[in-house]
This record gives structure tokens, C-alpha cells and sequence, in this order.
């Protein structure tokens, strides 16, 4: 029997607006600091906040709906995050993999799992790169990947040539949101002092919680909080984890 806090069809359709609403509202920022309209040091404010939502509206969507449900924008993932990167199809392949076999030698994230806390963050700071190179070792290059790959570089590259020193200071930032949201949710939820596996956050005082979730949202901190209740049943939505745990 389903759980009643199960995602249904109307969390799909809200967690696509979502991330496309807020991927147009980072590029948005973007295009106004490249063109002089906002300092770069607005990327050290905007884009932890923007990030960790987007991630996890991503995330949602990606135990709804498969790659042949969604739109091309949700197809390329996130365009400017690194031009040799991998799509939504992949992503969601690894993601569900990472479900079935967490923290074991199958695990497909086990690389940014195991080990001490340095190594996992060396290795979350480049985990875009990492999987894409392990994907295309493993299965090839597809034709999708290829057009994928094609667009990411071309625009990657018009907006270097656009002001260098700004989309540098943006891409810096966005990576530093990449590795450390990649390394709470892959290390710090499934290493526990070298002993591997799925276990809860660490606690922490309901004032830090709090502000986590004003600058946060209230589902990415769930869900870090709830991670254990997730992966023992992944079709729960982010909000309701606390009550389905």
C-alpha cells in the first residue's frame, strides 16, 4: 500500500515550475552581474540560497519523473554548472543507483562517500567531472550527451569571452555550492566515523535549524535531518519525511 505521504502527480508538475523558475532566476543574476548591473560579490549571497533549493527541487523531480517526462531545459540539468557535465537522464540514473546500494562498492557515489573528511570534500568539489568522465568510461558517449556536452561548452564559452573575471567569480562560488551540498548529502549522511551506511545528521539546536530553514527552505533541511527516513522509503516527499519517519 502506497504511503499517504507518498509524491503524487501535482508535486511533479510543481517541482518542474520550480526548477525552472529558479535555474531562470540564477541566470538572471548572472546575466545582470556579467553585465555590470550587480557587484560579483552578490554570487557569495545569492547563490548558497538559490542553489540548495534548486538541487533539491531537482531532486524531487528526479524520483517523480524520468528523462523522457521532462522538458529539454530539465534535459541539459543545469547548463552553467560545468561544461563537462552530465544530463537529467544520468543524473537520475546515478541518484536511484546510489538509493539501491548505499555505501556499499556498488554505489555509484561511494567515491565521494568513503574516507576522511578532506578526501570526500576534495572529491565532491569535482564530482560533476568525476561522474561524467566514469559515465562515458563506462557506457559510452551517447548522442544525447554529445548535443548535451555541445551546448554546455558553447555557452560556457561566450560567457567567459562576455567578462572573464565575473562568470570566474560565479563559477567558483556555484562549485563551492556544489561540493558542499554534495558532501553533507553523500559523506556526512552515509560515513560515520569510516563505518558506511545511512545514518542521521548530527544533532543540532532548534535555533540553528531554524535559521537553516529561513535560508534554506524548510524541504532541503528536512531532508538533511530525514535522510535516513528517506532512503528507507524514497517516494515520501521532502516535506513529510518527519511525519512518515
Amino acid at each position: 500500500m502506497p504511503s499517504p505521504h507518498a509524491r503524487d502527480a501535482g508535486d511533479a508538475r510543481r517541482y518542474a515550475r520550480r526548477t525552472v523558475a529558479l535555474t531562470l532566476v540564477l541566470y538572471a543574476i548572472l546575466a545582470a552581474a556579467l553585465l555590470g548591473r550587480l557587484s560579483p560579490w552578490v554570487f557569495v549571497v545569492v547563490l548558497p540560497l538559490l542553489y540548495v533549493r534548486l538541487s533539491l527541487a531537482l531532486h524531487e523531480l528526479m524520483h517523480l519523473r524520468t528523462a523522457a517526462q521532462v522538458s529539454w531545459f530539465h534535459a541539459l540539468a543545469m547548463i552553467f554548472d560545468t561544461p563537462l557535465g552530465l544530463g537529467y537522464r544520468e543524473h537520475r540514473a546515478i541518484h536511484l543507483r546510489h538509493h539501491r546500494h548505499a555505501g556499499t562498492v556498488r554505489d555509484p557515489e561511494l567515491f565521494q562517500i568513503e574516507g576522511g573528511h578532506l578526501r570526500a570534500l576534495g572529491c565532491a568539489l569535482v564530482s560533476p567531472e568525476y561522474a561524467a568522465w566514469r559515465w562515458v568510461r563506462e557506457r559510452g558517449l551517447s548522442r544525447d550527451l554529445l548535443w548535451q556536452a555541445g551546448v554546455r561548452g558553447a555557452l560556457f564559452a561566450c560567457l567567459v569571452a562576455l567578462n572573464p573575471p565575473v562568470f570566474a567569480a560565479y563559477w567558483a562560488t556555484l562549485r563551492v555550492c556544489i561540493g558542499g551540498a554534495s558532501f553533507v548529502f553523500h559523506h556526512l549522511m552515509h560515513n560515520r566515523d569510516g563505518a558506511l551506511g545511512t545514518f542521521a545528521f548530527p544533532g543540532v539546536s532548534r535555533r540553528a535549524v531554524a535559521m537553516a530553514q529561513l535560508a534554506f527552505g524548510r524541504e532541503p533541511v528536512t531532508i538533511v535531518r530525514e535522510h535516513r527516513a528517506h532512503h528507507r522509503d524514497p517516494s515520501v516527499r521532502a516535506r513529510d519525511l518527519a511525519r512518515a519517519a
